[in-house]
Order: C-alpha cells, then structure tokens, then sequence
C-alpha cells in the first residue's frame, strides 16, 4: 500500500520535502552561500532610504549612504512591500513565497516544451522542476530575498509565452514574452540581453515584417525609461563599485575560463546523461574540437589574470586553492571545461552559441559567483539551450541523478560554511 502511494504521487512528496526544507531554512536564517544575508541587509537599508524620500533616492540613487549595484526598482519593490506589512519578517516572508513560485513556472514551461510530444509523464517534469529548492544559490537568495530570484521569476513567465509561441504561433505570445523579460530586466538588468535571443528567434519563427517591427517598437518603448536613467540622467548604477575590485571590468579573458568552468559544473548532469565522458571512439570523433580546444585553452591560460581576494571564482578555482594554494589545479582542468562546454554546444551551434554570449557578457564586473549562474543554467539547459534531450532522460533514473548532484553540491556549500569557510565560490 505503502510502496503505491509513494509511486503514485512520488512528485508531491519530492515537492513537500523539498519545500519544507525551504522553509525551516528560511526560519532558521540558512545563508549557506554566506553572501545573500549581508546583501539583503543592505538592500534593506537601501529600500528604506525609499522609504523615506522615494523621488530624491530615486533620482539621485548613485549618491545615497546605502547605494549599491542592484536595481533601484527592486528597492522601491521592497519598499513598498514594507508600506504593507511594516515589518522586516513579513516583508522578507512574502518576498520568499513570491520567489519559490519560479517552481511552479518552470514547471509549466517544462510541460509546454516536453508534454507529451517527448514524454507524457508530467510527474517526472514536475519532479525536476524541484530541483531548484535544493540549489545552494537559490535557497540563499529566495530565504534572504534577492534581486535575481526575483527578476527570474518574471523571467520564467516570459520563457513561458516564447514556449507557448513554439507550439503556435500567436502575435499575444510574443508580445507578453517581450512585456515580462522587460519587467525582469527591470528588477536584474542582466536578463534584458536574453531580449536579443527572443527577438532574433521571433524574427525567424513568424517571418512577417509587421509583427517584428511591432516587436522592435515594444522592446525600444519598454527599454525608454531605463535607457533615460543611465544615459541622459547619468545614474549608472551597476557600474558602481561597492568594494574595491568589484566595479565593471570589460576584460573577458581573464573571467571566461572562470565562466567556462562554473557553466561545466552546471551542465555535468547533462554531459552524464549524453554520455559525453565516456564516449567510443573518443579522439576520432572529437579532432577537430580538441584543435579548437587547445589554442583557445592556451589563450584563456596566458590572459588568466583573476584576483581570487575578492571572492567569486567558481569552485574548481577555490578548489585549486584550498588544496595546492595556487591556481595550477584550476588552469590545468581549463582545457576540460573548454572542450565539454565546445562539445555541448555543438548540439546546435547557433543558438546555444548565442545563448552562451549573452550569458557572458551578461557579467560585466570582474567577480564571478556561482549564484550568477545558479539555477540559472539547469533552466536554460532544460528550457533555452538546445542540447537534444530526448524522452530517456525523463526518467526516475535521471531525475535521481540530478537531485544527487544538487544535494551533493549542497552539502559541499554546508561543509564549507560550517567547517572551512573559505570557498567563497
């Protein structure tokens, strides 16, 4: 009897426990990325300046005792929320629901773009779509409220509308696709890039000049306000440097093997399920990638100039230095991540490629954290990027694999903290 029910609704199980533990983190403060806590102290700080005179520290926002690289939209939201409730736990508890509804956003993306043409267990997608709970990066940032997790959620619903748009056509798809990135880019201005994807995509899909240059017109109309801000107003915000090092450093090659080796981690359960490790005929198979590799790994090498005192890095590159006390271990594993991030992308070179560009320049300042790309890159693996996933993967066997990974990644982030507290990742 038991056993059936476990089968039956072995979902809802995976969401009540994986949600409780959400929970009880949130009310035992679990800051396990250690960051997040600090930063929504000073958000706060911020949103209460707004508080007191919304117009002055909006418009003279890069002068304000608490400023910071967030979006000053996020800070008048918190703000606002506070008017409500007038109490820093409300607030904090309702931003917390509002953030884990990004689960039940891409769960319903994942039934749009797999149900049931590639697989008619919507059990098995509604487990997946749990794995986000478990993420050490999304735990933090929904228990101490983040822009980022915010600005996904509205980012998942407009993933949605391009999913929906896929299986037809409709002029209302692309549009609220168009309305709900803007509103994400708003809150974490990083997202507004993936406006550039959708577009170029929704140009190809319905061919009428008409409908895109409505699109184009709604995108430059949504962008106005925000283009005025920093361009005409001068208040740059995310060029602000609040700590020594941590401002806007457009030199990419000294980030991008730190980028590179973060998308890696995050796409092991993929490259495990495409058997990409331990394929036959290996190097007859992949000449031509591991030429590519080698002069590129050699150039990510030589202009390898990443400062790991100001946090960020990735955890290969802690790693490295946790154990030898240098960076040898990270730049010898450099060709690795290259090669399998070339080799993923091959699936369909254009759009994983465009995908992954707008990823990286996406990360403009010279720190790199794994919460930039986490979860982010297991929804864009499952949702965006096209790495031919096919129906054995939704399986119980590969759910399993994922959750694993994830609640291992956890625990090493839980150690970390309470044992080591140096990778910083």
């Amino acid at each position: 009897m038991s056993n059936d029910f476990i089968k039956k609704n072995y979902h809802l199980i995976t969401f009540f426990i994986c949600y409780l533990t959400l929970l009880i983190g949130f009310f035992l403060g679990e800051n396990i990325t250690t960051g997040p806590k600090r930063d929504f102290l000073h958000t706060w700080d911020g949103a209460m300046e707004f508080n007191d005179d919304l117009l002055f520290s909006l418009f003279n926002f890069d002068k304000i005792e608490n400023y910071t690289r967030i979006s000053p939209v996020y800070l008048i939201l918190v703000s606002l929320v506070n008017k409500i409730f007038q109490s820093f736990e409300l607030t904090r508890l309702f931003l917390f629901f509002v953030m884990s509804l990004c689960q039940v956003f891409f769960y319903k993306i994942l039934k749009k773009i797999y149900f049931p043409k590639i697989t008619k267990n919507k059990k098995i997608l509604f487990c997946l779509s749990c794995v986000i709970f478990i993420s050490p990066s999304f735990r933090a940032n929904v228990i101490w409220p983040e822009s980022a997790m915010l600005g996904l959620l509205f980012f998942l619903v407009g993933i949605y509308f391009f999913a929906k748009n896929k299986i037809k056509v409709d002029q209302k798809n692309i549009f609220l696709n168009i309305f709900f990135v803007a509103i994400a880019a708003y809150i974490r201005p990083s997202y507004a890039l993936f406006s550039v994807f959708f577009l170029i995509y929704f140009a190809l899909q319905v061919k009428n000049l008409k409908v895109i240059l409505y699109a184009i017109i709604m995108n430059l109309f949504l962008a106005a306000p925000a283009l005025y801000y920093i361009f005409i107003l001068e208040i740059n915000f995310f060029a602000i440097s609040v700590k020594q090092g941590s401002g806007l450093n457009f030199n990419y090659l000294s980030k991008l093997p730190i980028i590179f080796s973060i998308f890696f981690f995050h796409i092991i359960p993929i490259l495990l399920y495409k058997k990409l490790f331990y394929e036959r005929y290996f190097f007859k198979k992949n000449l031509n990638l591991l030429l590519i590799t080698l002069p590129v790994s050699c150039v990510f090498i030589y202009f390898f100039n990443y400062d790991i005192n100001l946090t960020g890095g990735g955890i290969f590159l802690h790693l490295s230095n946790f154990i030898f006390h240098n960076d040898n271990l990270f730049l010898i594993l450099t060709p690795l991540f290259v090669f399998f991030v070339l080799k993923i992308l091959k699936e369909d070179v254009l759009r994983n490629t465009i995908i992954l560009t707008l990823i990286i320049i996406s990360i403009p300042q010279f720190t790199v954290y794994h919460k930039y790309l986490d979860p982010l890159i297991i929804i864009l693996s499952l949702c965006l990027f096209n790495f031919k996933i096919y129906s054995n993967f939704f399986s119980i066997k590969y759910a399993n694999l994922i959750f694993i990974f994830y609640i291992m990644y956890y625990l090493v982030c839980l150690i970390n903290i309470n044992f080591l507290i140096s990778l910083k990742v």
